[in-house]
């Protein structure tokens, strides 16, 4: 396996569903754990282009299926860092709360849900190489 597929990290993840739900809006404390999470993802998506994605190649080579879904995931990433730093900046400015906890809760399913598919991936490669065997 190519780069750990933990970012953001469920921690994060919970951080910001907390600061969503808290009334008032802490928008400085969203704002940073925004910022902390853009900066994972900016990491992780270095690490997956220096690697070239979650799996090595020849796992990309044996299970063309996957490659297209490692390569779907990466792109993906970019677009989160986008989004991220779009609600990141909504919370810097005055968007208002209600919108900005729309926004925050949409960006909070997508990374919750990248987060999850890329655990799918690995884990469906992992049992394809157990299963590879017999």
């Amino acid at each position: 396996m190519a780069v750990n597929a933990d970012r953001p990290s469920a921690v994060e993840l919970d951080q910001l569903s907390r600061l969503l739900s808290a009334t008032p809006l802490d928008r400085p404390a969203l704002a940073a754990a925004l910022r902390r999470i853009e900066q994972g993802l900016h990491e992780h998506e270095h690490n997956l282009n220096h690697s070239g994605g979650l799996l090595d190649e020849a796992d990309k080579a044996r299970r063309m299926s996957l490659s297209r879904e490692d390569d779907r995931l990466r792109e993906e990433t970019s677009t989160l860092i986008r989004d991220v730093q779009s609600v990141r900046e909504a919370a810097t400015y005055n968007l208002d709360e209600e919108d900005l906890r729309r926004c925050g809760s949409q960006l909070l399913a997508g990374l919750r849900g990248h987060r999850d598919a890329e655990a799918s991936l690995v884990l469906e490669n992992a049992d394809t190489e157990v299963g590879s065997g017999d």
